[in-house]
């Protein structure tokens, strides 16, 4: 009996987050009545109108400068299988107009959000509405097997990869934040930092294969901030007579392991795109009474700012966190109308300094 209630539990559990991922759209669409021919006019009516559904949709998830810009690749990717982002609809109203020769369908769609999302991010449209932000990977293995199927993953997803070449001596003997410095300077604003372990375990058998295992842990940092965007973990086997068994034990375990990391990160973004992002404040030469002073106005008086808070304060320098619906361009310019006397110094996608 308690096996069946957790089962009917976890059934439950499915079927609410697939309706959560659902939403119900009302749209209408015309088509031109050929030749008298309402039926053929009617279902171009109803393929309009689902259209519209999953632009209306696709409208909360990606800004009409997206939209834009990436017409042509939406009408090929998106617009043509406008079908399979659509659950289930129900005709509302329909008229043919003969005075017109126009058919009029008006719908109410259930449009399936998570499928629409994920191609959207496959297309790298979130990407460009995250700016592009340039991501490097850096892997302390005895190869470069678990690293090239990370960085071929990334780039398939349509992420902007930097190629750092060698990394100089003594980078994995490192700490986190120094690595990531680093590799901030290549121009990296997300970096990729993972270990990979293992080797060969025993002969299988009595053949000459040899049994090889790898574990890979991943960790993403946003360079600018230093918030971590993710980690995740994989592992892999393989068996082989020569080191070719580590090599596919090592490309198992980065495709497990890279898979998550990369659906973590376009979460994270996905999220900050449609609601807040996290911003990093630096105030030169503010005290900590004139950063509390600093962040309310803020708080109270900047567009878009949910919330901002003094991190720390030491001396003549405060650093704030930032909570706002656009990145650090979008805080430089609320500061800039806020406080004319403070100047920007220096800028990135998430952190931005001011000075007077």
């Amino acid at each position: 009996m308690r096996k069946l209630a957790v089962f009917f539990a976890v059934i439950a559990m499915a079927w609410t987050a697939a309706v959560a991922a659902q939403q119900t759209i009302t749209a209408t669409g015309s088509a031109a009545i050929l030749n008298n021919d309402s039926a053929q006019a009617r279902d171009r009516a109803i393929e309009s109108a689902l259209r519209s559904a999953v632009e209306q949709v696709m409208g909360t998830m990606v800004d009409s400068e997206s939209l834009v810009k990436n017409n042509e690749l939406l009408s090929d990717k998106i617009y043509t299988q406008t079908a399979g982002y659509i659950s289930s609809y129900k005709i509302v109203s329909e008229k043919a107009d003969k005075d017109a020769n126009i058919y009029n369908v008006t719908i109410d769609a259930q449009v399936n959000e998570g499928n629409l999302e994920h191609d959207l991010n496959s297309l790298g449209i979130l990407m460009r509405r995250m700016k592009m932000p340039r991501v490097a990977v850096a892997i302390n293995e005895s190869g470069q097997e678990a690293s090239a199927t990370l960085l071929r993953m990334l780039k398939d997803k349509g992420f902007n990869v930097v190629d750092t070449g060698d990394i100089q001596e003594g980078f994995y003997g490192m700490q986190e934040g120094a690595q990531s410095d680093l590799l901030k300077k290549y121009g990296a604003e997300v970096v990729i930092l993972g270990t990979l372990k293992g080797g060969p375990g025993g002969s299988v058998g009595n053949s000459n294969l040899i049994s090889f295992q790898a574990s890979l842990s991943l960790k993403a940092i946003q360079t600018d901030t230093r918030h971590v965007l993710g980690t995740s973990s994989g592992s892999g086997k393989a068996v082989h007579v020569g080191d070719e068994g580590m090599a596919q034990a090592a490309r198992q375990a980065a495709t497990v392991a890279g898979n998550d990391i990369i659906r973590q990160i376009t979460a994270q973004w996905s999220k900050e795109v449609s609601s807040t992002r996290q911003l990093v404040l630096v105030l030169q030469g503010a005290s900590a009474d004139e950063a509390s002073q600093f962040a309310a106005k803020l708080q109270k008086e900047g567009r878009g700012i949910q919330d901002a808070v003094v991190h720390s304060a030491s001396g003549d320098n405060a650093e704030l966190e930032v909570s706002m619906q656009g990145d650090a361009s979008d805080l430089a310019q609320e500061a800039k109308k806020l406080f004319p006397g403070w100047r920007v110094v220096s800028q990135t996608a998430a952190r931005l300094t001011l000075s007077r």
